[in-house]
């Protein structure tokens, strides 16, 4: 996977989580990079835990799946789905993708939120 980051223009490891609450503590929406001082990680996660991941210094984003570099995360139920399907199209372009939708009866919904 590492190689395909690499060969994709990604600049690091990618830390893929439809938990983001469980992640915070580890560092993950932490300001990370270039970023400026004081800025903060885009993230989204479940509704019920949107309140928790503002106070830990997410930037929360009401959308299904967040694309911010090195960190894509998701909200909702079918977050793995969503995140996971964000992954094949990354990596293997959108016609293996719908193919892969096809295959799971599973229609992506709205759009994914790129940094």
């Amino acid at each position: 996977m590492a190689t395909s980051l690499v060969a994709a223009g990604r600049p690091g490891p990618v830390k893929c989580t439809y938990g983001t609450v469980v992640e915070v503590p580890r560092g993950w929406v932490a300001r990370r990079g270039r970023r400026p001082r004081g800025a903060r990680r885009n993230a989204t996660t479940h509704n019920g835990a949107k309140a928790d991941l503002a106070a830990q210094g997410a930037k929360v984003i009401d959308a299904r799946v967040i694309d911010d570099g090195d960190l894509i995360t998701g909200g909702g139920i079918t977050a793995g789905l969503e995140v996971s399907l964000w992954l094949v199209e990354w990596f293997l372009g959108a016609k293996t993708t719908q193919r892969a939708e096809v295959v799971l009866e599973y229609e992506r919904r709205g759009t994914v939120w790129r940094a």
